[in-house]
């Protein structure tokens, strides 16, 4: 068997070196050796660090998964344990390169321990960033449940990596902290964003690394730092970064503004700097990058207009499937709060557009009121991107997503209050006229008039009414059906139709069983057919309802709608109508 020294060097010799004395292997590491680390504290002068080895953890966290266990000293390390945004400062003894500071112990810990991965399963990582492995899109994974809150004691985990947001409210920072803590970032507000104009220190190793998440006129910025580098390749962290694997985030340098003490978790405060490139591997030992390549984003724009305002942010979003879309809810989210506020009433009128390779554009719309009108926008229009990102059928490659939201400073809602219609007594194919109340909020209670014909083919019996706006009446025909998109162009073309929240619905729906074909309600078959149907094959195709819809009309109103309204005719035979409100309750007309 190879011994783990002839193992590394014959990694160190594909990387492009075969001075293998540079590096010392775990196996050499004793216990009392001391050395010296590379880091930033402060700007992009590169500090030492003191480190005395307490000895060397076999198999931490699998087969072959070794760890230095080390005590740290110097600069401010005695006051701050730790530091997040130390991940990946280089470890030197005996001047060769043993490896990076990668991981702590617990919290509230009162020395600075810490554990240090092995240079040479960092260099595993390195070897596999070739520009072979850059791609467009990331499918990516889900949170690796790295949590930064927790205070229990003993815990070795990752040295937490400090996310540095820019142009996002604080709220928003504060909302969306425990998600993000999941993949172990800690959003830190203030000192983050992109500044070409800070001090560029040279990129080796100890000099701070960024990785972008978001760029432009918002940005987010995980901040570690960079272990060692071989040519255009670089390798740092010590960590996952959000364990993706192979990957496509943008590498950029970062101007340390100063270390933040504090008895829970230390962080460094920076900004990101220059770009530099791209990280395409993203595992166990660690994150490697190539220098001088450029990331491909997900470009999105966001439109705030109002009465007497306009605002526009334009940025790129890394590709991820669980991250994505909650990197874009975040953006939408602070747009609507910095254009505009974040509570009271209000209306939005809201538009999503996607642009996607060899398809037609996806254009969403919808409107939304009241005390919680942003928040629903918000979810209501980047609900359908996550939907197109996270799809089981294949990657979706968006090439870009526009949001162009109006707000009121007031909330255009009403109530669908009342449910009358012009007579007692219907046959099959008469037309009921129906008149539907709605009572706005602080306004005057207005009536819209109704025209829905009855189908000639209609058996006698009971028929109901419905009067709804036409997003509740969409969830409910989900519910009442197991239809279930098996594509990707199924899946847009349903989310394609959300259903209105300001448009009324008003449809007869009766208690017999009919039948949905590719999502699509078909009432009134001849019982011939519907017996042939129950035996026929692909029943994911075909499949059986217990209710059936036997017309429908829609008008557009200019309020978001609530409440429910419904009536129960005797068809084709003596009786009187019965009208439920959204309630259930109801009386008897005749």
């Amino acid at each position: 068997m190879l011994s783990r020294l002839l193992i590394l060097s014959i990694i160190f010799t594909l990387c492009g070196s075969s001075r293998a004395e540079l590096y010392m292997p775990v196996e050499d590491i004793q216990r009392g050796m001391k050395g010296v680390g590379r880091t930033v504290f402060q700007g992009t002068r590169i500090d030492t660090f003191g480190v005395e080895v307490l000895g060397v953890l076999r198999n931490v966290f699998g087969p072959k998964s070794d760890m230095i266990l080390a005590r740290l000293s110097g600069g401010p390390l005695a006051r701050t344990g730790v530091i997040a945004g130390m991940s990946g400062s280089p470890v030197y003894i005996e001047g060769k390169l043993v490896g990076a500071v990668g991981y702590s112990i617990g919290a509230f810990a009162e020395e600075p321990i810490a554990g240090i991965t092995p240079i040479g399963e960092m260099m595993t990582v390195l070897q596999r960033a070739s520009v072979d492995t850059l791609s467009r899109a990331t499918y990516g994974s889900a949170p690796w449940d790295r949590q930064i809150a927790g205070v229990r004691g003993g815990v070795l985990k990752p040295v937490t990596i400090p996310l540095m947001l820019s142009g996002f409210a604080p709220q928003i920072a504060e909302e969306f902290h425990a998600e993000l803590a999941k993949y172990g970032l800690l959003p830190v507000q203030g000192g983050g964003g992109t500044d070409p104009s800070s001090a560029a220190g040279a990129f080796e190793p100890g000099a701070p690394l960024g990785v972008q998440l978001v760029r432009g006129d918002l940005s987010i910025t995980g901040i570690g730092t960079l272990t060692h580098r071989v040519g255009n390749r670089v390798v740092g962290f010590g960590h996952p970064m959000l364990f993706g694997g192979r990957t496509a985030m943008a590498m950029t340098g970062a101007f340390i503004h100063e270390v933040v003490s504090s008895q829970l978790l230390s962080f460094k405060l920076g900004t990101a700097s220059r770009p530099l490139g791209v990280i395409v591997q993203d595992r166990a030992p660690g994150i490697a990058g190539v220098v001088g390549s450029e990331a491909e984003m997900m470009p999105v724009r966001i439109s705030i207009t109002s009465p007497g305002h306009n605002a526009a942010f334009n940025m790129e979003i890394f590709r991820h499937r669980e991250l994505g879309p909650l990197l874009v809810r975040m953006a939408v989210a602070t747009a609507l709060i910095s254009a505009e506020k974040l509570t009271g009433e209000t209306t939005v009128v809201g538009q999503l557009t996607l642009h996607m390779p060899l398809r037609d554009r996806v254009v969403i719309k919808n409107k939304y009121a009241g005390v919680q009108g942003l928040g629903l926008a918000v979810l209501g229009l980047t609900q359908p991107l996550a939907q197109v990102i996270q799809n089981p059928f294949v990657e979706a490659n968006i090439d870009s997503a526009v949001f162009q939201l109006s707000v009121e400073e007031r909330t255009q809602s009403a109530r669908i209050e009342g449910l009358r219609l012009d007579r007692s007594h219907y046959d099959p194919g008469d037309t009921v006229r129906a008149s539907v109340a709605l009572a706005p909020l602080l306004g005057e209670r207005e009536v819209v008039e109704i025209v829905l014909p009855i189908p000639e083919f209609m058996l006698p019996g009971r028929l109901m009414l419905q009067v709804v706006n036409e997003r509740a009446q969409r969830l409910q025909d989900v519910k009442s059906t197991s239809y279930q998109p098996k594509t990707l162009d199924e899946l847009i073309n349903l989310i394609k139709k959300p259903g209105r929240n300001d448009a009324l619905v008003a449809r007869f729906v009766a208690s017999r069983p009919g039948v949905t074909m590719g999502g699509r309600a078909i009432a009134g078959l001849p019982a011939s057919v519907m017996s042939a149907l129950s035996l026929a094959r692909g029943s994911e195709v075909v499949q059986k309802s217990q209710q059936s819809v036997y017309g429908q009309t829609r008008l557009m109103t200019d309020y978001v709608l609530t409440g429910s309204q419904m009536a129960i005719l005797d068809v084709g035979k003596d009786g009187g109508a019965i009208f439920l409100d959204g309630r259930g309750s109801g009386e008897q007309k005749r």
